[in-house]
């Protein structure tokens, strides 16, 4: 990261000019000095355009820590202790004020507006005669796809946090020239987001891309080769790739037909498995055996780990305070009902009954015996992030193989193939084995979509797609649980039913693979929208709860007016 941002130093001016201001409404205003103060550069050739790309990604060190702890404090995964401060409670009980300290939306606001300003001077026009080619490449293509989709990420976590958003596509850039914005709601947004990235997904890698340049199909990385690194970063790993957010836009939509295909187009392209990183179960003694599941963070590779912010304790507000907050400071920490639902995973391994997910203590937390007010006590640590580091720096992750296989799996059970999601994506792995195997528990929803084809039908994935595993075995040993024959989808009613127990089952999935990486409240109110249903939230959320507490904020949550934190921004203004 130290490279990054010697690079914004020199090529990115505008980069932190954005986050002057003191308030959210100030940013809005004409006469306010937080607008963009720049010299009128453009971006003509790829080493300023990938410098002023590295500018942008900067920004996003001012929000990691936010992600993390606006995602999951407000869901059911993650707790407050005797420790935290008023402000992280009242965070915790939905009861923020605009004071509140931990409130990012001017950071936001400031990163798109440096996305916008690099968007309108980068000239997508430049072109090279590359040795390997007979025509002209549009080389700087890439880096508007890239900001785009970057600026895209931040207008829908402002909109999923906030309610709303004052959308622009064009910069502040100085008090004599307004701009053009619009107030959104999610239904606004979205249709919004989704032209921009259609537009530009095209741009990220095609036939026209230069092989001598080191690209790779259907990566997110503009311009390196999995092989180029910074500081020991592989470059890609630093960006979102076009299709994760395209997918998530497309699921927030409730389109999930497109969302299924640009998922599955993301796996093939990248060729991502959903590798066998396992926690098992000695199959004889039935003890705790090989612990290999938390590697895939150490590991840091991108075949595990696609997105990531990696920080710095080198630079005044480029550090995280997450590892502080869970160890020393203790004033967060994984709930009880995470704990339980770790605890309550039943697995039959040699017919015989087993409890516990051992992803649970052993990489998602720990417990310790430590004296408080004069006596032992047990607590439970999040030990998640002490795997998360890279260089010896923490990083914060955004998107990893294991969250787009079960994104695809959403879309496909809402789709109505149930069996797929539950059978290929958690207990079996999506492969032409499980295929064959499996093909008359299967066979009524291989109807021949290209997005179900993990080797079924082209031989040339058949080797690849071979190291696919089912996800739910990552908690007890992957052959252990394709063997469990407990572990099935339950005779339902009706079809509806059948989905909302996958969905519930994913869900939970959710929980015991990605816990605490700062999805789970968002991930709570897509399934809401998607039943039109505020309680299904309300209820998750309150059962972290006790007492008169948990009944205060299940009535609080029915409101899904009262899911948004509060905004400074004058939304009711064109």
């Amino acid at each position: 990261m130290k490279k990054i941002l010697r690079y914004t130093l020199l090529y990115i001016g505008f980069g932190c000019a954005g986050w002057l201001c003191a308030s959210c409404s100030d940013f809005f205003e004409t006469d306010s000095d937080a607008v963009l103060k720049t010299d009128g550069q453009r971006y003509e050739d790829e080493t300023a355009a990938r410098a002023g790309l590295f500018g942008l990604l900067q920004g996003l060190q001012a929000v990691g820590d936010n992600y993390v702890i606006m995602g999951e404090l407000r869901g059911d995964l993650m707790d407050v202790t005797e420790n935290s401060s008023q402000e992280l409670h009242d965070i915790c009980e939905f009861n923020v004020d605009e004071e509140n300290s931990y409130l990012k939306e001017r950071e936001y606001y400031a990163l798109i507006n440096n996305c916008n300003y690099y968007i309108h001077r980068l000239d997508t026009t430049i072109t090279r005669r590359e040795a390997d080619k007979n025509y002209p490449v549009k080389v700087l293509r890439p880096y508007m796809a890239q900001a785009k989709t970057l600026r895209a990420w931040c207008y829908l976590q402002l909109c999923l946090d906030y309610g709303r958003v004052k959308y622009a596509d064009d910069a502040f850039l100085d008090v004599s020239r307004p701009v053009e914005m619009r107030t959104l709601d999610l239904d606004g947004l979205l249709p919004v987001l989704i032209q921009d990235l259609e537009n530009v997904l095209p741009w990220m890698v095609s036939d026209d891309t230069p092989t001598s340049n080191g690209w790779v199909m259907g990566n997110a990385d503009p311009g390196f080769a999995g092989s180029v690194r910074y500081e020991n970063y592989t470059a890609n790993q630093l960006m979102l790739p076009v299709r994760f957010v395209l997918g998530e836009l497309y699921m927030w939509n409730r389109d999930f037909l497109k969302a299924a295909q640009t998922y599955y187009d993301l796996i093939y392209w990248n060729r991502l498995t959903t590798s066998s990183y396992a926690n098992s179960y000695n199959e004889s003694t039935l003890l705790p055996a090989g612990m290999n599941w938390p590697t895939q963070f150490s590991g840091f590779v991108y075949s595990d780990i696609l997105t990531a912010i990696p920080f710095t304790d080198e630079y005044a507000g480029n550090s995280s305070g997450l590892s502080k907050m869970f160890n020393s400071s203790y004033v967060l920490a994984p709930s009880q009902t995470l704990i339980d639902l770790f605890n309550g995973q039943a697995y039959t391994i040699n017919t015989k009954p087993v409890s516990g997910d051992l992803r649970g203590e052993y990489g998602t937390y720990v417990r310790e015996m430590e004296t408080v007010n004069g006596s032992e006590t047990e607590r439970p640590y999040v030990d998640k992030y002490n795997y998360m580091e890279a260089n010896d720096n923490a990083y914060v992750v955004l998107c990893r193989t294991a969250l787009v296989y079960l994104r695809y799996a959403e879309a496909v059970n809402r789709l109505g193939k149930p069996k797929l999601a539950f059978y290929g994506v958690l207990k079996y792995g999506l492969n032409k084995d499980t295929y064959e195997i499996y093909n008359d528990l299967l066979k009524d929803e291989l109807t021949g979509e290209p997005w179900i084809d993990f080797g079924l039908t082209y031989s040339g994935n058949v080797g690849f797609f071979s190291g696919n595993y089912g996800l739910h075995g990552r908690g007890c040993g992957q052959q252990n649980l394709q063997l469990d024959p407990t572990y099935v989808i339950e005779e339902c009613a009706t079809a509806e039913d059948t989905l909302r127990f996958v969905e519930d089952e994913l869900l939970a999935e959710y929980a015991l693979e990605t816990a605490l990486e700062g999805n789970r409240f968002h991930d709570l109110m897509r399934i809401a929208r998607y039943r039109n249903d505020p309680s299904y939230l309300a209820d998750k959320v309150a059962d972290k709860f006790t007492g008169s507490g948990r009944e205060a904020i299940r009535a609080k949550l029915k409101n899904p007016q009262n899911w948004y934190l509060p905004t400074t921004v004058k939304l009711d203004e064109k």
